[in-house]
């Protein structure tokens, strides 16, 4: 049996190398979402601005499953909430303890784009945005929903040095934040696979959703190749070019 191909019909790419600050993302969130949002944390607004810009001008399923992943999750909050009970030895604020939920971002995402189908966050320390595609596959194949939207989103905390020591990163590591998605549907054509080295950027290296990073950034720099993805095993995708 062979595998079966889920079509790229749309794909939104952001990644920004951290030097010393968060560049402000308001704008480029406001310009793709119905709500302005406060009280929000630096994942939740990630999320927001790559599933919104992926699904802007694509009519959505109210069915579309929604399927986002990280390694790292929302780190920020967590650390947040961490030093204000362990070393200043006070409660956290409330919106910075909902906020260490990852998988609330999944419901602003399902609030702002009127979806009402499965809605599935993946969080571990490798290959997190595979996973999501192959959960995404399986509700693809049994039905559950006609369109998913898939997405990989890490943020960091400030400054670099403290986010590489909570990961145990080396010094040389490039500190970066980054959402990446896909709209993919079933397709029944048979795909040729794209040469890993083609995927290949330097800039993504010791970035935990790099697989992702990779596949957005080539494909939204090939408008006009259709593109699809096939899972080549639990957790192995593999990019297509569609014949």
């Amino acid at each position: 049996m062979r595998a079966r191909v889920m079509r790229c019909t749309a794909v939104s790419h952001y990644f920004h190398r951290l030097e010393g600050e968060f560049p402000s993302i308001d704008g480029r969130l406001a310009a793709v979402t119905r709500e302005r949002y406060r009280r929000i944390d630096r994942f939740v607004q990630l999320t927001l601005m790559g599933a919104a810009e992926c699904a802007r001008k694509h009519a959505l399923s109210r069915d579309c499953g929604l399927y986002l992943s990280s390694g790292v999750g929302p780190i920020t909050s967590n650390v947040l909430v961490q030093d204000a009970i362990h070393r200043d030895s006070r409660m956290p604020m409330p919106f910075s303890f909902v906020n260490t939920l990852g998988s609330s971002a999944c419901y602003h995402v399902a609030k702002e784009l009127d979806l009402a189908g499965e809605a599935v966050m993946v969080a571990r320390g490798s290959a997190s945005f595979s996973a999501a595609l192959t959960c995404a596959q399986a509700d693809l194949e049994s039905g559950i929903v006609s369109q998913v939207l898939v997405g990989a989103v890490e943020e960091c905390v400030l400054p670099a040095e403290r986010h590489r020591a909570l990961l145990r990163m080396g010094a040389d590591v490039t500190v970066a934040e980054g959402t990446h998605w896909m709209l993919l549907e079933p397709d029944e054509r048979e795909g040729v696979a794209v040469h890993d080295a083609r995927l290949v950027n330097a800039d993504f290296d010791g970035y935990e959703s790099r697989d992702a990073a990779r596949l957005t950034s080539f494909v939204a720099g090939h408008d006009k190749t259709q593109f699809g993805i096939v899972m080549n095993g639990p957790g192995k995708s593999v990019l297509v070019s569609l014949e």
